[in-house]
């Protein structure tokens, strides 16, 4: 009982995670496998769809119910707001109806989101085992095996269309995310600091226009990393039926 205490207590503690550790090291080799299974394997499942976004809801329903119960910061850092929450939501309920515009945003932040993120892991100060790790991980190596499946195997696509509506919605949650953390005094999209120790410096509001001016690039580099690999398959395909 006290393990299950411990699992989900709110008393903060040490968490002893290494970055780039054993531990680490191993979880980085999971997700490493799993993506080039995906990869290679290249075969679009209903059930895969159901089954990632299904994995992908209940983990953030597990972690919200933790936070509102544990009562634990619940508006300063327990709501859907950081870039991975929302992908993560976008992505699970877009897999599960099958609603295109939510598995492109989801995709397009979850794709880079998940790699920062499981390269370096922000966790929350508890002692190991805590339902916030597990949380982050799983939520994490989902969304980084959803977002390949739906960009490499579903072929979800960017075009000029989908760029400009996922750089409209980006600024916009970025310049709500700025409002909204100077009201809470939270963190949301790091848009108060830096996940890690880099920018800490800079004045409030450029570190902020630095922050989207990053996003804003990260999509563009996206945008055409997606559309070249597109474009290179149809000229391979139909250089094959010519020499057919």
């Amino acid at each position: 009982m006290e393990n299950i205490s411990n699992f989900f207590t709110t008393v903060k503690g040490d968490n002893h995670f290494v970055t780039f550790g054993p531990t680490h090291l191993f979880i980085l080799s999971i997700a490493l496998v799993i993506t080039v299974f995906i990869c290679i394997r290249k075969t679009e499942s209903r059930k895969f769809e159901l089954f990632t976004g299904s994995i992908l809801i209940l983990q953030q329903l597990f972690l919200y119910s933790w936070y509102f119960i544990g009562k634990y910061n619940t508006f300063k850092e327990g709501l859907p707001l950081y870039h991975c929450r929302i992908a993560i939501i976008f992505m699970g309920i877009g897999m599960i109806l099958s609603k295109d515009i939510l598995m492109k945003i989801g995709s397009y932040w979850g794709i880079f989101g998940s790699i920062g993120a499981l390269l370096f892991p922000g966790l929350d100060p508890f002692t190991f085992p805590h339902i916030t790790q597990f949380s982050y991980f799983i939520g994490h190596l989902f969304l980084l095996c959803g977002a390949v499946y739906l960009l490499s195997v579903k072929k979800i696509g960017m075009s000029k269309s989908d760029l400009k509506n996922v750089l409209i919605f980006t600024n916009i949650y970025h310049v709500l995310m700025f409002v909204t953390n100077n009201a809470l005094g939270s963190n949301y999209g790091y848009m108060s600091s830096p996940p890690i120790h880099i920018g800490t410096g800079l004045n409030h509001i450029v570190y902020a226009l630095l922050v989207m001016t990053i996003f804003n690039i990260i999509l563009f580099i996206e945008y055409i990393l997606i559309n070249k690999t597109e474009y290179g398959q149809i000229d391979s395909e139909y250089s094959v039926l010519q020499e057919a």
